[in-house]
């Protein structure tokens, strides 16, 4: 080949044929990834068995972590408000947290909170906020009832043991749902410190607290609240979070108790002011269905029966179930009874209602019935006794009322405008809205008298009963069309002056002369000129027969008749079903040929709308999350799947036929609504049946066992919703008790009267239900462990036997005395004085019963103000037992007064033949090891007793008996009742103190008994006798071990040495080697001393040598280092 030659590159085909077949072939493999599987299916094999069964085992252990066992929805379709707690310590911002939290779902400003607080979060969902300070009795009662706890933080000061207190309570009480907020975020000037402290809270409340859900950050304050973005999203985790209730709560139903009134009678009180009180505790019921019958206990006041339980209208009900995506103003509903909030305060023994003008003005038709009640009662100028004084009534039909020359009848005039006046401004909004050309541009009201006229409303709905006149049959079409008095008022209005209007004022009652006679006149003119639209579009309107019977039944004595609400609800569908407008319009066209009416029928909601445009269609996927609604145009009721299908089943052929007969007729719309209704019906009737044949044929081979006990425990969670789901409340109650969700007016007797004195909305007061036999005492047995953070200035501390110690178990809060003990290997019950460190140990005491596997909190006081960790045990019930069996080790000592051959009298162990008796057939041993048994007590002296051993004792022998004695509980149990103790008491309540506690506070020293010191033991020296050994036995010994008899030596010869006395010279020539060997010494002392110092001046020199070198070689590698090019080192 030739240099500079170049080889023409592969170019691959991009179109044409055989490109086609290589996309084509990729698309496959792509789109089907078993195909590269069938084409090679040796690549996809296992290549590895253990490798597989890992995969699969991992695979299966995660699958299992998510199972739990089924349990059975119990809760009402309107669930009660969720109970979201505010804990921390102080100083933290709980107070200023909850306001956010209430103005961001409520649109109000609180000012002052005292108590719960329940707000509307959502179309189905409520919440009740309550703040927990950092008293130990408030925590341990609102841990019991949370379903949400959110834990205030100081960023800055870190986790505090108010905190950690409240964590460790919540897992032994049911661990709620766990929230966490930082706040004092601003105070941090450097961002990674910030950052940092963030991420150590985070893993420190994560390592505590697995399961604690997301944490939040309030980075900082602006006009004392909390950034507005922030606390949206926070609010709207609190809406969206789903809680599960604990099964102590199912099974414990409870009353969280947010409102409290005293009805004792007032002359008990007069005789005696200290007197047991009867109080109404109001609250919604929680957990389970509350009996009437059944045993009660207030946390902080002890067991008590109930006398009475009624249920009440929701005063913070959920909005209307229409089909919209958010709540307007007014459906955000506040609820704070002894907060002042909503214009609503409750005293001891008053309530103070403040009405304020709406928010949204345009609403004012949506108001609700209680809204407008209170505004017309709010709006009276004048007292009800002095308008019953200047009434005047027309007792018997034609007669005339009195004379407008009068006093009274002026005075009268008055309160009959002022009537008017709250009458006619009912129906200025309609008149509004419906743009009347004549009423708009004939009005010349300021805006100050459309207040005014607003604010005088008296016409209300619901309970309240109108009293009219019964001789006039026409009064009930006067008020049926009272809105045309508002348009004669307004005509009078433009032929007057421009004088200020005055209802009071005598000359302005003149022109008002028979003003509801012109009214009814002019109102049946336009009548006859004026077509009904209603009737028109909608149809006839049926009215119901025999109202003349109806309207007879209310008469009272033939005076008076009671307008009811049914009344006043068929009066407002007539009045809305006709035109009251003025104008008045040519008929152009038959509007009642049916071929007429269809031209335009689908102009209107009830025509047909295209599927894009009908809001039916549209909403269509939420009819099972707002369920029935009733169409306020045609009248229909559209019904959910849920009402539909209990409403199929529930009503039987007969009952259909019956209501069929009984009802009104009916009109084609309805009646084609209603088979549409039915064709729904057995629509999904075989939509079930196709599920139920699937579930039993087709997916059986893929369910498991758990599917099968979830979808028992869902049928009967269906089961429990629909089979009371028919029944009035008033009979519903009767079989299943108070559900969840109801308000309810509970009724206690024989109240303290201190707990009325002494009533602090802040502390939470919850009515716990007890179980069968919850209310007697016995003897509890629990699984208990010193905490191990539970210590005092620093030092580690444990518990004492028969020590108090205040326990929470249940509802309840008393102080016992436990014994603690450890269950041996043989089942025995050894008593222990101490509770052992870093150890579970057993604890029995007396107490109220409680159910099994029921959480213990333990604390030594309630009324320590600490910094120190105060949460003193923790456990849980084991069993319960009318006796107990602790036994401690107990050791006897005796000495043999008389031996014999294997029987021996012992002295010295009892004192009288009582005790012997008791210990008879009881195991002795001595020293020495030799067994024997107790057998009977002599006569003389006492105590002393008859032994038999297996061999013979010896007079020095000590004998001992070790046996076990039962340790008494003592029955001590006081409740904790701190709702009964004034409010700067409460914390300071101490109950029984112990015994090291007193001494301490009185400066005791512990006694020391003579018998537990210890003393020296003085044995005496035992002299053995020598050993004899027979002449004949030693004849018969081998040689070796003869025994050898050595006399002994009259003198010791070691000892009788006899003494060298040196002459002179030998003196002196000692005297000279001495000297010698003294002066050799000091000699090789100073020459060891100057090598010391020779070689301490070495090494002085050597290290300075060695500093110089290193100092040289670090020089040289810089110089080296400079010159040499940085180059990345060969990999």
């Amino acid at each position: 080949m030739e240099e500079g030659e170049v080889r023409k590159p592969h170019r691959a085909a991009h179109s044409g044929r055989k490109a086609a077949k290589k996309e084509a072939k990729k698309k496959k493999y792509i789109d089907d990834p078993s195909a590269a599987q069938k084409r090679n299916p040796k690549a996809f094999a296992i290549q590895s068995a253990t490798k597989a069964e890992r995969s699969f085992r991992r695979t299966m252990d995660i699958k299992s972590k998510g199972y739990h066992v089924p349990t059975v929805d119990r809760m009402p379709a309107k669930p009660p408000p969720a109970i979201v707690v505010i804990t921390g310590p102080p100083k933290v911002g709980k107070t200023t947290l909850l306001k956010c939290l209430a103005r961001n779902f409520s649109g109000q400003k609180l000012t002052s909170i005292n108590g719960p607080v329940t707000l509307i979060s959502g179309k189905k969902k409520r919440i009740t906020f309550i703040e927990c300070n950092n008293d130990i009795n408030m925590m341990i009662d609102l841990v019991k009832i949370a379903d949400l706890a959110l834990l205030v933080i100081d960023a800055k000061s870190g986790l505090e043991m108010e905190t950690f207190e409240f964590l460790n309570i919540c897992q032994v009480h049911g661990m709620p749902r766990l929230m966490s907020v930082l706040t004092h975020l601003d105070l941090f000037k450097n961002k990674k410190a910030l950052q940092r402290q963030k991420v150590f809270l985070k893993k420190r409340i994560a390592t505590e607290i697995p399961r604690c859900e997301k944490m939040f950050y309030l980075s900082g304050i602006l006009h004392g609240e909390y950034l507005k973005n922030e606390v949206h999203n926070l609010g709207r985790f609190i809406s969206v979070i789903k809680y599960e209730m604990s099964t102590w709560k199912k099974t414990h139903p409870y009353v969280f108790v947010d409102r409290m009134e005293d009805i004792t009678d007032p002359e008990s009180m007069a005789k005696d002011p200290n007197c047991n009180r009867t109080v109404c505790l109001y609250g919604y019921a929680r957990g389970g269905a509350l009996k009437k019958n059944s045993h009660y206990h207030i946390p902080g006041c002890g067991d008590h029966l109930i006398k009475n339980i009624h249920f009440l209208p929701d005063p913070c009900p959920l909005p209307d179930k229409l089909k919209k995506r958010s709540l307007n103003e007014k459906e955000r509903l506040i609820y704070a009874p002894m907060s002042g909030v909503g214009g609503i305060v409750y005293d001891k023994d008053a309530v103070y209602i403040e009405m304020k003008e709406d928010q949204n003005k345009a609403n004012e038709e949506e108001e609700t019935e209680t809204g407008k009640l209170l505004r017309s009662m709010s709006a009276v100028q004048h007292p009800i006794d002095e308008k019953i004084k200047a009434a005047s009534i027309q007792l018997y039909p034609g007669t005339e009322l009195p004379a407008d020359g009068d006093d009274d009848s002026s005075d009268d005039e008055n309160f009959e405008d002022e009537d008017d006046n709250e009458e006619e401004s009912d129906n200025e909004n309609e008149f509004d809205e419906g743009n009347d050309e004549d009423v708009d541009s004939g009005s010349e009201f300021s805006d100050d008298e459309n207040n005014t006229i607003s604010n005088e409303k008296l016409k209300t709905k619901g309970d309240k009963r109108k009293v009219t006149f019964a001789d006039d049959e026409n009064n009930s079409d006067l008020d049926f069309n009272d809105g045309t008095k508002k348009l004669v008022k307004k005509r009078k209005t433009e032929a007057s002056s421009d004088e200020e209007v005055d209802g009071f004022e005598i000359g302005e009652a003149k022109w008002k002369e028979n003003l509801v006679k012109r009214a009814a006149d002019d109102f049946y003119e336009r009548q006859k000129q004026t077509v009904s639209l209603q009737r028109l579009v909608y149809g006839q309107r049926q009215t119901t027969q025999g109202s003349d019977e109806s309207d007879s039944e209310d008469e009272i004595g033939g005076l008076f008749r009671l307008a009811k609400h049914e009344k006043e609800k068929k009066d407002l569908q007539s009045d809305n079903a006709v035109d009251c407008s003025a104008f008045i319009t040519t008929v152009q066209r038959n509007w009642e040929d049916e071929n007429e009416l269809q031209m335009i029928k689908d102009c209107f909601v009830t025509g047909k709308w295209d599927e894009n445009e009908d809001a039916e269609h549209l909403l269509n996927d939420d009819d099972e999350l707002y369920g029935d609604f009733e169409d306020l145009e045609t009248g229909t009721m559209h019904k959910g799947k849920q009402t539909m299908k209990k409403d199929s089943e529930g009503e039987s052929d007969e009952d259909k036929e019956n209501s069929e007969a009984d009802e009104e007729p009916e009109t084609e719309e309805v009646k084609e609504q209603k088979e549409k209704t039915l064709q729904e019906k057995r629509m999904e009737k075989k939509k079930k049946l196709k599920e139920l044949f699937n579930q039993q044929f087709d997916d059986s081979k893929d369910r498991t066992y758990h599917d099968d006990l979830k979808m028992e425990a869902d049928a009967q969670g269906e089961l429990n919703k629909t089979e009371f789901e028919g029944l009035d409340d008033d009979v519903r109650v009767q079989f299943e008790g108070y559900r969840p969700g109801l308000y309810l007016r509970v009724e206690v007797e024989e109240m303290p009267c201190e707990f009325v004195k002494n009533f602090d909305p802040s502390y939470p007061i919850i009515v716990g239900s007890l179980l069968k036999g919850e209310e007697q005492m016995g003897y509890l047995q629990a699984r208990i462990k010193c905490h191990r953070f539970y210590r005092r200035n620093y030092r580690k501390l444990v518990l004492k036997s028969g020590d108090p110690l205040i326990l929470s178990l249940g509802w309840r809060r008393i102080q016992t005395a436990p014994i603690y003990y450890m269950v041996d290997h043989n089942m025995r019950c050894r008593f222990l004085k101490y509770t052992p460190e870093h150890l579970h140990c057993m604890a029995t005491f007396w107490g109220p019963i409680t159910q099994q596997k029921a959480g213990i909190v333990g604390v030594q006081t309630v009324s320590e103000i600490t910094s120190d960790f105060r949460i003193a045990a923790v456990g849980s019930i084991t069993e319960v037992n009318h006796v107990t069996n602790v036994v401690k080790k107990l050791k006897l000592k005796g000495y043999p007064r008389e031996i014999f051959k294997k029987t021996a009298f012992i002295k010295d162990m009892f004192h009288s033949p009582l005790e012997v008796a008791k210990y008879e057939g009881a195991a002795i041993r001595t020293v020495s090891g030799i067994r024997g048994q107790i057998k009977k007590a002599l006569r003389v002296p006492p105590g002393d007793f008859r032994a038999t051993f297996e061999d013979k004792i010896l007079m020095s022998d000590i004998v001992f008996l070790r046996t076990w004695v039962k340790v008494p509980v003592p029955q001590f149990c006081i409740p904790v009742k701190s709702l009964l103790l004034p409010p700067e008491e409460k914390t300071k309540w101490q109950g029984c103190r112990t015994l090291g506690r007193l001494r301490y506070e009185k400066g005791l020293q512990v006694p020391v008994s003579d018998d537990s010191k210890y003393t020296p033991i003085e044995r005496k020296l035992r002299t053995f006798a020598p050993l004899v050994v027979p002449k004949t036995l030693q004849k018969a010994l081998p040689f070796k071990d003869k025994i050898i008899h050595k006399e002994k030596m009259k003198h010791d010869p070691e000892n009788e040495r006899i003494a060298v006395i040196k002459e002179p010279h030998e003196r002196e020539v000692s005297k000279v080697l001495n000297m010698l060997k003294t002066v050799h010494q000091m000699k090789v002392k100073k020459e060891n001393k100057a090598m010391w110092l020779r070689a301490r001046a070495h090494r002085k020199e050597k290290r300075k040598e060695e500093a110089v070198h290193h100092k040289k070689v670090q020089e040289m590698k810089k110089r080296i280092l400079r010159r040499k090019p940085n180059k990345a080192p060969d990999m």
